[in-house]
């Protein structure tokens, strides 16, 4: 079998932002011709630019969600840190985000289609592998903003000023673009290889990680629709992310330019101490409370021995303890999908009924993978201190439906530190644990999405009025 194999060249792609009513001068006169779009390139080359520059919006142009999730505060060190955790968001935040997922990510990834179905079509599993990504590439935009471009979206030809799509649609859209994807991938042919910086293509955990992307976007939706149970039940059935081998990490490493983002923010205003980035009191309290010892993982302890964390909006870092350098570190992966998220879900359903499955099983499932995810990495949790959570927290058992429900929204909230994205949304869904409004804070209630960059405003006559910073999302209840 042909695999296409990444070649030691840095291709970069310079693309106008299609699909979401930006449109660039050229003396080209054929208008359905882009002129900046790769015809020849394989798509082997795209991968990594896509790739990259998801995790790029996640680690440095998300940074702040973070603390919008509550698992860390700035301690006011620089406005740039510290405006967000008062949610004052930069214009140029929410421009970089929206720009840097419809350009560098959804116009690739069409792109590679294309390209695959010009050159290679037989080479379904690529275009299964661009599918499911364009699925994450949506489900993060929705998260972030709403309403989104997604019906219209990246068909500048057709619909240069792309109409919005509910959120319910959107999340309805995801799931049936990651089935596309499953169902492509279901042969084996041609896959992109090397240039898969996630899987090296690996075909299964692109499937499972489908899947696992499903299953979110269907429990996102059973919060306020419960017609999608049937959905869930045939979802856990499938394959899914149930093991810390399958998470879908976006690697960092050590060597110079290809260390995480975030990190290099650091190295580069601080020389490589933590300066901006301590821990949020929301998280610490939980964490101190079950004697948690994944907080030695997170976070330093300070002069007292002590790890303690800081009200949001309030700053001021004496006694505070920073995230630690065992996190904010060159090789820290971006984590896309893991097998402790999948397993709390699955808790989750099978305590409210959505599937037969055992929720005890699954939780307890959840809590040893999120402590296992630590393995081999700097503040790995010793065999005796896991042994001795999960006695202390690892049964749901004799619970009402009630306190197991919270027990298991407890312990996702903590497994998705790092994760800024999914830790904001978890609240948002679930409000759990209580969040407080940050001190100062621009609004009388918890942040609940960013608003559209004004030069989407701008351009695109239908784009939505912009809403409230604290109007809730659609999948809240």
């Amino acid at each position: 079998m042909k695999k296409y194999i990444n070649k030691t060249i840095v291709f970069v792609l310079t693309v106008a932002v299609f699909g979401v009513g930006l449109v660039s001068c050229t003396d080209d006169f054929d208008i359905n011709t882009d002129p900046l779009a790769a015809t020849t390139v394989e798509p082997s080359l795209l991968f990594p630019t896509i790739m990259v520059g998801m995790s790029q919006n996640r680690t440095v142009e998300l940074n702040a969600v973070n603390m919008q999730a509550q698992h860390w505060a700035s301690t006011g060190s620089s406005g740039v840190f510290s405006n967000p955790e008062r949610y004052t968001i930069s214009p140029n935040t929410t421009n970089n985000v929206w720009v840097g997922h419809y350009t560098t990510v959804l116009r690739n990834l069409q792109q590679v289609r294309v390209l695959t179905e010009t050159n290679n079509p037989e080479a379904l599993n690529i275009i299964g592998q661009a599918k499911v990504f364009e699925g994450f590439a949506y489900l993060n935009l929705t998260q972030i903003f709403g309403d989104i471009p997604f019906s219209e979206a990246i068909q500048v030809a057709d619909f240069p000023n792309p109409n919005f799509d509910s959120q319910e649609d959107v999340l309805r859209g995801v799931i049936n673009r990651l089935d596309e994807g499953i169902e492509l991938l279901q042969t084996e042919t041609d896959i992109v290889t090397s240039g898969d910086l996630m899987y090296n293509g690996d075909r299964e955990n692109w499937i499972r990680f489908a899947n696992s992307l499903k299953l979110k976007a269907l429990m996102l939706i059973a919060n306020v629709d419960s017609s999608v149970q049937g959905e869930i039940q045939a979802v856990s059935a499938e394959p899914l992310i149930v093991e810390n081998s399958q998470n879908a990490y976006l690697p960092y490493s050590d060597n110079i330019g290809n260390e995480n983002p975030l990190w290099r923010t650091i190295d580069l205003f601080a020389g490589g101490d933590n300066l901006f980035f301590y821990a949020g009191s929301t998280l610490t309290e939980i964490l101190n409370e079950n004697n948690d010892p994944r907080r030695d993982v997170f976070f330093d302890r300070n002069d007292d021995d002590e790890i303690v964390g800081q009200d949001q909006g309030v700053f001021e870092v004496t006694g505070i303890s920073p995230v630690s350098l065992n996190i904010l570190r060159p090789d820290l992966e971006d984590r896309y999908a893991t097998a402790a998220e999948t397993h709390f879900f699955l808790a989750e359903a099978a305590l409210k009924g959505y599937i037969s499955g055992n929720a005890q099983e699954y939780y307890m499932m959840g809590v040893e993978a999120s402590l296992d995810s630590y393995d081999g990495q700097p503040g790995e949790i010793s065999a005796s201190e896991k042994d001795a959570y999960l006695a202390a927290r690892g049964s749901i058992e004799g619970l009402s439906t009630e306190d197991a429900i919270e027990r298991v929204h407890i312990e996702q909230y903590v497994a998705l530190f790092t994760r800024g994205i999914e830790g904001w949304t978890h609240w948002r869904r679930t409000k759990t644990p209580s969040f407080m409004v940050p001190e100062n804070a621009q609004l009388d209630d918890i942040i609940r999405r960013y608003q559209y960059p004004v030069s989407e405003i701008t351009s695109n006559p239908n784009a939505p009025s912009q809403m409230a910073l604290d109007s809730p999302m659609w999948f809240e209840e």
